[in-house]
Formats: structure tokens, C-alpha cells, sequence
């Protein structure tokens, strides 16, 4: 059995029946429109929210942003 395959069956073991998975990939790490599933399989973002339309999955000035308010201030509960 795969990695994939595993956090899919961990995850359907786990998650409410009413959430709903449109693909059955677990996204690993993702660049610009591509994203890769927890077997190194590369796919091309077709799913993507809004902002990622508009930057790409981990833009860098993106990140950064993110990094320097993460510096100063979070608020979690």
C-alpha cells in the first residue's frame, strides 16, 4: 500500500462521512500550480482557492508576509 493510500484510509477513519473528497490525493508540498501527493505523484492544481489563482501554491512574497506576522503577532485559539 502506498503513503496516499494509508492518510486516505487514516483519514476516512477519522473525518465525519460528511465531508466530502472531490480526488482521492493527499497533497504533500505544492509550487506555483503544481502540487505533489504523499507519493511524489506531480499534478497540475486545477482545484486551487482564490488567492492561489492569483499567486501560486507558496509565492514568496506570500510567505514572507506570512513570516513576518508570525513574528510579531499570533492570535490561535
Amino acid at each position: 500500500m502506498n503513503r496516499n493510500q494509508e492518510l486516505l484510509q487514516r483519514r476516512e477513519a477519522a473525518v465525519a462521512r460528511g465531508v466530502y473528497t472531490m480526488t482521492p490525493v493527499i497533497a504533500a508540498r505544492a509550487k506555483n500550480a503544481e502540487l505533489w501527493d504523499a507519493d511524489g505523484r506531480r499534478y497540475l492544481d486545477f482545484a486551487v482557492g482564490i488567492a492561489v489563482c492569483n499567486t501560486g501554491h507558496c509565492h514568496p512574497k506570500v510567505v514572507q508576509a506570512i513570516a513576518d506576522q508570525a513574528a510579531r503577532f499570533i492570535h490561535a485559539q
